[in-house]
């Protein structure tokens, strides 16, 4: 069959024109989005988890992996870790909606993590059926190489996304529902920032409140849950055997979410026993005034904004426990 002839004409101009309409298509709709209050924000998945696990596995002994929930997720602030202790890094490995039990394990069994485990937990949040909760990123994380495209999907699309507020939502979904903007910015290091004044925060309190139930607990099912949290401590012991440190971090509660977890998991029954018996370093909010005059806006979580104060709290309690150097000190903890 005999080919059809391509006609003559100005085919670069023609698409060079086409490329420019579409490009400033693409900057309105930016534009737009952007003044509906949308900002740029990384897609948070297992493969931008896996991305963060690999930092840590770095043989330093001046290496945080900040594991848990969205409790130090949205808390915790890398920049204020950074000015006050420059020659250490901290990696935020939480995942909003799990319990760290299962990463805490996989670095246990890590031979390259020499470094801190800085763990965010409920009293729950170690127990054994909860070990599994973050079993896809840490899945995602081991099989990195074998996924290449996935990975070098995730990179790719990191830089992108972290400059277009266009890719935060679909347009489609914006003009069908009218979505007001997430109150949740993720940053490319995973970090997280909420800023509750795009949020109806009296409905989200609500919310959270109204999943709650305070029973309080048998002495047994106490007695139970002490035997399975100490099942941890075999991991515990690994990364100390290597020279590093785990410390549990019970995350502040404010208002009726605290009065509920105070029935619910008794101190005395609960955090004070895992305190005496564990090898991790046992920190409680509530024995701090440095950590428990924070406001939780939704009662669970500490506002983003004082995420700087947290972390230099943090930091000053867990240097008077020599974990870390005094901010400003030269000195810094070695492999022992």
């Amino acid at each position: 069959m005999p080919r059809r002839p391509v006609p003559a004409g100005p085919w670069g101009a023609t698409w060079l024109a086409a490329a420019a309409i579409a490009l400033a298509a693409v900057a309105a709709i930016e534009l737009a989005m952007r003044a509906r209050g949308y900002r740029p924000s990384v897609k948070d998945d297992e493969y931008a988890w896996a991305w963060q696990r690999a930092r840590v596995s770095d043989a330093s002994p001046r290496t945080v992996a900040v594991l848990g929930t969205s409790r130090i997720h949205l808390a915790f602030s890398p920049s204020a870790f950074a000015d006050a202790l420059p020659d250490w890094t901290a990696v935020q490995l939480a995942i909003d909606g799990t319990q760290p039990a299962g990463a805490l394990v996989d670095l246990a069994a890590d031979p390259d993590f020499r470094g801190v485990a800085l763990v965010d937990t409920l009293e729950s949040g170690i127990v054994a059926e909860n070990r599994n909760s973050q079993r896809a990123y840490i899945a995602a994380y081991h099989r990195r190489w074998r996924a290449p495209g996935a990975m070098a999907e995730r990179w790719l699309a990191t830089p992108v996304q972290s400059h277009l507020a266009i890719l935060s939502d679909t347009l489609l979904h914006i003009l069908a529902t009218g979505a007001a903007p997430p109150y949740v910015t993720t940053f490319p290091d995973r970090t997280q920032f909420a800023d509750y004044a795009l949020t109806d925060i009296a409905e989200r309190r609500k919310k959270l409140l109204d999943r709650l139930a305070p029973t309080p607990p048998t002495p047994q099912q106490a007695d139970a849950w002490l035997a399975s949290v100490l099942e941890m401590e075999p991991s515990i012991a690994a990364i100390q055997a290597r020279g590093g440190q785990v410390v549990y971090l019970r995350m502040p509660t404010c208002d009726e979410r605290w009065a509920t977890d105070q029935i619910t998991e008794p101190r005395p029954l609960y955090w004070n026993r895992l305190a005496k018996k564990t090898r991790a370093i046992a920190i409680h909010f509530a024995d701090f005034p440095s950590l428990r005059d924070f406001q939780c806006p939704d009662t669970s979580h500490i506002a983003s904004r004082d995420g700087p104060r947290f972390t230099r709290a943090v930091i000053d309690i867990l240097a008077d426990r020599g974990v870390f150097p005094r901010p400003g000190a030269t000195a810094s903890r070695s492999p022992r």
